[in-house]
């Protein structure tokens, strides 16, 4: 229950945290130059992405070709080049199955693009490089700087008149209800991830819904406005010294930053009502009951998805247990996939080397890489300047440490889907590059340069921190541009 007492002593940490997003407010363009928005959504699997699993047969015999062999890990490839490959049938790889038509769906192959070979060796590997992963610098020691996510949703022709700058949700196992460890606003500034479904449909779409999501949503505007009134009589009634003022100013700014962004979600009721998914309570059995991480997985997709095709905002993270001991979850609605049926906890399931395993693992990659194709078959279906909302978004589908539970993070297998407006190639291809060490090998930060280049800041020097760890600056040509 929210009350005035918990409230005002908890919104000065929300405002700074941001919750979902951010509170910057002012004049925005809503569309790039070229009059497209720009989009991005960034599904992180914890714990590694087995590139056997996104091999598609093609892809694979073509650089066993290569190699003169057969390929076990990236440490075989043998090209000097990266290998370009114009029509791969992609969803014939393992956990790419989701991409292919199917009833009453369209086929994702043609809107897509398979990367593999990239590196970022600096960042550690292990088990997750945290903050790592989505800022492409070292954060042994906590957010080296924003992460990529942070960065885009400040940029005018992404950020648009969205109500929250980025918001970030996922599953994870943990108690907390919040995951600290994979996303930053800044150097020294994790953001927080929301772990739990009921939390974030009420966020966001508690203005619109029945019961307690909606009540939450009255009371803490009526809070707020409280918390306005305080804040004024304080400052009035101050004497103290300027640096106690200047806190409350900052405070007040931030306090009405909320209310005014609760203003906007309730004047976007019309778009908010036209997609908004089930609420808890709303159907018997509640899906929000389960415990399932794949269940509430799905829950957490449906609000992103929600999120995007009303206008809430325009740039996402959902995390699949990314960071530290996240990743560390047993799946009930995998059991067929586990070695004799038999669940069992999520470090052993990583830690066994034997088929039986990485089948589950690799049934894990392919049921996340299917809610991330749920969300651009939603997208391509709604029309949009230049063609859709899936040409004006890129999604990708990638890992927080590489290729397995214990990383060198010498390969980051990623799946592109969509932003053709944005300057995107996914156009069916698969693109590998040669192996790590290798000077022509390129890195998880040239991925991020190109999607700061398509979203409109063309910055070629994201990300390492240490430019000795570097290998080469800029987008990556055979994916952008």
């Amino acid at each position: 229950m929210i009350t005035r007492r918990n409230f005002l002593t908890t919104s000065g940490l929300l405002a700074g945290a941001g919750m979902l997003g951010g509170l910057t407010f002012g004049s925005r363009r809503g569309q790039a130059a070229d009059g497209y928005p720009r989009r991005v959504v960034i599904f992180l699997e914890g714990n590694g992405i087995r590139p056997a699993c996104m091999f598609d047969p093609q892809t694979r015999e073509t650089l066993e070709g290569h190699a003169g062999k057969a390929i076990e890990s990236n440490r075989d490839y043998g090209h000097d080049d990266p290998v370009l490959i114009p029509a791969p049938p992609l969803s014939e790889a393992r956990a790419l199955g989701s991409l292919a038509a199917g009833d009453g769906t369209i086929s994702l192959v043609e809107r897509s693009a398979l990367v593999l070979g990239l590196s970022a060796t600096y960042l550690g590997g292990g088990h997750s490089t945290d903050f790592g992963a989505l800022s492409a610098s070292n954060s042994s020691g906590g957010p080296a700087s924003a992460s990529i996510e942070t960065v885009l949703s400040q940029i005018a022709e992404v950020r648009g008149n969205t109500p929250f700058d980025a918001v970030r949700v996922g599953v994870g196992a943990a108690t907390s209800p919040l995951n600290y460890s994979s996303c930053a606003f800044a150097k020294g500034k994790p953001a927080p991830i929301l772990l739990t479904p009921r939390a974030s449909f009420a966020s966001l779409f508690g203005s619109v819904a029945s019961g307690q999501a909606g009540e939450e949503f009255q009371s803490r505007k009526q809070l707020l406005e409280f918390a306005i009134d305080d804040v004024g009589r304080e400052l009035k009634d101050l004497s103290g010294s300027s640096r106690g003022r200047v806190k409350l100013e900052t405070y007040e700014a931030s306090l009405l930053a909320m209310l005014a962004r609760n203003d906007q979600i309730l004047g976007m009721k019309d778009a908010l009502l036209a997609v908004k998914p089930t609420g808890p309570g709303e159907l018997d059995p509640d899906p929000y009951a389960s415990t399932d991480p794949l269940d509430q997985l799905r829950l957490q997709v449906d609000v992103v998805q929600a999120a995007l095709l009303s206008g809430l905002t325009n740039v996402a993270v959902v995390s699949i247990g990314s960071g530290s001991y996240y990743w560390s979850m047993e799946f009930p609605s995998l059991a067929d996939f586990y070695p004799g049926g038999q669940v069992i906890a999520g470090h052993d399931l990583r830690h066994g080397e034997s088929a039986e395993n990485y089948e589950t693992l690799h049934e894990l990659t392919s049921r996340g890489v299917a809610e991330m194709a749920r969300v651009a078959r939603a997208l391509e279906a709604k029309p949009e300047a230049g063609g859709t909302m899936l040409d004006n978004t890129l999604l990708l589908y990638m890992s927080d440490n590489g290729e397995m539970h214990h990383s060198n993070a010498e390969e980051w297998p990623m799946l592109l889907i969509g932003g053709n407006n944005m300057g995107f190639k996914t156009d069916g291809r698969s693109v590998t590059y040669p192996k790590a060490g290798h000077e022509n090998n390129r890195q998880t930060s040239n991925v991020f340069n190109s999607m700061l280049h398509g979203a409109g800041l063309p910055t070629d020097d994201f990300g390492h921190g240490n430019p000795a760890t570097r290998i080469a600056e800029g987008p990556l040509a055979e994916l952008w541009g």
